[in-house]
């Protein structure tokens, strides 16, 4: 009995913390982080205030949380995606639609899969990018510093040609490229785009839409240098 009893309740700690974790999510993402009381985690989620101190602390504690559970994982899975991209190219220069693939298709896969927060983490994404502040940075410093910096020495190897301030500006249009492409994902299609012969090909699917974003950004990457 003991051993159910203790199995029991490492399992009701877990699903209550989870459920802790897509409150604030969600509300987070409708209302932006400086405009939800603790009360109302509280009642969206079902628990009492006790619960969110007991997991995460604090407030503070909650919001790292939130973007540790999505974050962590997702800059994994790009950097894995990195790593094998350029054990690929051995010595040689890594390509640059492979470099734009590691960096798009784990956060459109992760965008458009309900089981990992789907477009209320991107909301959530979208909402942060318009309303900075310190606490917010650190979060995406500690999360992004590193990415950054190897995405782009990648693109350095596939470019030469472009200055490391070049890249940067270039990297940061693709960014904002492929998040307000998430970010509009649930808006409808023209008309005259919903209505087209093959409509499979316009189908929003993740893969398709890594193909477009992909194409787009590497394109932009190897346009000619704006710089002297």
């Amino acid at each position: 009995m003991t051993s159910q009893s203790e199995s029991c309740g490492e399992r009701c700690h877990a699903a209550t913390k989870e459920k802790i974790l897509d409150a604030a999510e969600k509300l987070f993402a409708m209302r932006g982080l400086n405009n939800v009381p603790m009360r109302d985690i509280t009642q969206e989620a079902g628990v009492n205030v006790a619960a969110i101190n007991y997991h995460f602390g604090s407030k503070d504690g909650l919001i790292t949380a939130v973007f540790d559970r999505r974050l962590a994982p997702l800059n994994q899975a790009r950097m894995a995606a990195l790593d094998i991209v350029e054990a690929a190219a051995g010595k040689n220069s890594p390509n640059l639609e492979d470099i734009l693939g590691a960096f798009i298709r784990p956060v459109v896969e992760l965008a458009m899969n309900p089981k990992l927060g789907a477009i209320t983490f991107t909301g959530l994404m979208g909402r942060c990018f318009s309303e900075p502040g310190e606490r917010l940075n650190q979060i995406m410093q500690k999360h992004f510093e590193k990415l950054v910096g190897r995405f782009h020495a990648a693109m350095l190897r596939a470019i030469p040609t472009l200055s490391r301030e070049e890249v940067f500006w270039r990297m940061h249009f693709t960014n904002g490229a492929l998040h307000n492409s998430l970010l509009t994902m649930e808006k409808p299609l023209p008309e005259w785009l919903s209505n087209v012969v093959d409509a499979k090909d316009y189908h929003l699917d993740s893969e398709s839409q890594v193909r477009r974003l992909v194409a787009f950004a590497a394109a932009g990457l190897r346009a000619p240098s704006t710089t002297p």
